[in-house]
């Protein structure tokens, strides 16, 4: 890839995550999670895209786990446990993106198969 294209990729997955971040200012539980599912998903769903062409596996990873809980909310409704899911998620992307390479996706993945076993694809 260019560094053109990587330095636009790397603004707009910032931009992303900041989105994300001013979301959770207000969405405190599963219910406001469900009720703004559909705008969460789009910015969780470019993060997907954009992260595994600028190498930043893990959090396209995380992203991609995201967005099947978030499709999931979207189109059942309310899931327990789904708000902190992505609030972590959040989380674990912004540390990701800031440069903190040692941190380990298997723990991520395991709390979402434990709290979301319904959500078919993961």
């Amino acid at each position: 890839m260019s560094e053109e294209f990587l330095r636009l990729a790397r603004q707009e997955i910032q931009s992303e995550i900041d989105s994300l971040n001013e979301i959770f200012l207000t969405c405190t539980n599963d219910e406001q999670l469900y009720e703004k599912s559909t705008e969460i998903e789009k910015h969780m769903h470019k993060i997907k895209g954009l992260a595994p062409m600028m190498e930043q596996e893990k959090m396209g990873e995380i992203a991609k786990i995201s967005d099947l809980v978030l499709k999931h909310v979207s189109s059942h409704g309310i899931l327990k446990g789904s708000h902190k899911i992505t609030s972590d998620a959040i989380k674990i992307m912004s540390s990701l993106f800031s440069g903190q390479v040692n941190i380990q996706i298997d723990d991520f993945r395991k709390q979402v198969r434990e709290s979301c076993s319904e959500i078919i694809g993961f």
